[in-house]
C-alpha cells in the first residue's frame, strides 16, 4: 500500500510553515502513519517562535478524502496487545486511536491547540479526516469544487467528535451530515459556517490570508489562541474528543444484520478501493 507522505516547508522570511499531504493517486487518503507525520509536524512548527501561521494543503485535486480503511486493521493489530489474538483487543483499538487521532499527542488534538493560526486550502473532497482537517483549523478557504462530509458515518455510524460539529454549524445542520449521506458543496458549507471564504483561486486566497495572520505580532496570535482554547474547555470539546476514542474503539467492533451493507466486509474481501466506490454511490451533494 502505498502509505503517502505529508511534507513540512517553513519560509522564515514570512513566518509561514506550510504542511502538505501528499498521496494525490489516492485523493490524499489518510493513513495512521501519515497522520502522525502529520502531528509531528504542527508540534515542529508549534514550537518554532519565527512561526506564525500554518497553511495545511493536500497535493492534487483534493485535501483529504478521508481515512484510508486499508489501514485501519494493521493500526490495531500493530498496537500494544492488538495482535495477541485473532481479533485486536479494546485495549489496542483504544491505544491506536488516542495515540495518531484524537489524543493529546494525536492529529486532531494537535491541530485543534496548535498556538499558531492555522488555515486550511480546501479543495475537492474534504472528507471524514478532511472534514476534521477543516473543524480543528482556525480558518478555511474552500475552491469551488470542495465538498464537505463524512460518507463513513453512513456506514460505520458517526465515530468522530460531535461537539465541534454542532459548535461550527449547529445540532439540525450537523444531523443532516450524520444521518442523510450527504455532503455539502462550497457554497452551502460557507452558507452554514463550515468555512470562512469560497474563492476561484484558493490557493492564492489561503496563501493571502496566511500571509495577513502572520503580520500580527507573536504575543497577539498566542494571547487569542489561548482564549480559544479556554473557551473550546467551556463547550465540552475535550471531553468529547476523549470520549471520541471509546466510541471510535467500539465501533470498530460492531456486527452487521442481514441486510445491512457490511462496509469491513467488503474491504476485506473486495478491498478498499471497491468498498469506498460502494459505500459513496448513494452520496448526495447539496
Amino acid at each position: 500500500m502505498n502509505d503517502g507522505t505529508v511534507e513540512l516547508t517553513k519560509d522564515h522570511d514570512r513566518h509561514i510553515a506550510t504542511i502538505t499531504i501528499r498521496r494525490p493517486a489516492a485523493g490524499n487518503l489518510m493513513t495512521r502513519a501519515m497522520a502522525t507525520a502529520f502531528a509531528a509536524h504542527l508540534a515542529d512548527a508549534d514550537e518554532d517562535d519565527d512561526v506564525k501561521a500554518v497553511l495545511i494543503r493536500g497535493e492534487g485535486d483534493d485535501l483529504c478524502a478521508g481515512w484510508d480503511p486499508a489501514d485501519a486493521w494493521e493500526q490495531y493489530t500493530d498496537a500494544p496487545g492488538g495482535a495477541v489474538r485473532k481479533h485486536p483487543s479494546q485495549r489496542a483499538r483504544l491505544i491506536a486511536l488516542d495515540d495518531a487521532w484524537w489524543g493529546r499527542n494525536g492529529l486532531y488534538q494537535r491541530l485543534l491547540h496548535c498556538r499558531k493560526v492555522t488555515i486550511v486550502e480546501a479543495r475537492g473532497r474534504c472528507w471524514d479526516t478532511g472534514l476534521y482537517l477543516v473543524l480543528c483549523a482556525d480558518l478555511v478557504v474552500a475552491a469551488g469544487d470542495a465538498t464537505f462530509g463524512s460518507p463513513r458515518w453512513h456506514n460505520v455510524g458517526v465515530d468522530g467528535d460531535m461537539s465541534l460539529l454542532f459548535a461550527t454549524v449547529g445540532l439540525k445542520r450537523a444531523k443532516e451530515l450524520m444521518y442523510c449521506n450527504v455532503a455539502w458543496s462550497a457554497p452551502t458549507a460557507l452558507d452554514h459556517g463550515l468555512v470562512d471564504r469560497v474563492a476561484d483561486d484558493a490557493a492564492q486566497g489561503a496563501t493571502e490570508l496566511a500571509a495577513m495572520c502572520a503580520s500580527i505580532m507573536r504575543d497577539g496570535i498566542v494571547t487569542e489562541k489561548y482564549a480559544v482554547f479556554a473557551s473550546l474547555e467551556k463547550l465540552g470539546v475535550g471531553l468529547s474528543f476523549a470520549a471520541t476514542t471509546v466510541v471510535g474503539a467500539s465501533l470498530s467492533n460492531i456486527h452487521f444484520q442481514p441486510g445491512e451493507f457490511n462496509f469491513l466486509r467488503e474491504v476485506r474481501h473486495e478491498g478498499a478501493e471497491a468498498a469506498l466506490a460502494r459505500s459513496r454511490a448513494d452520496l448526495e451533494i447539496r
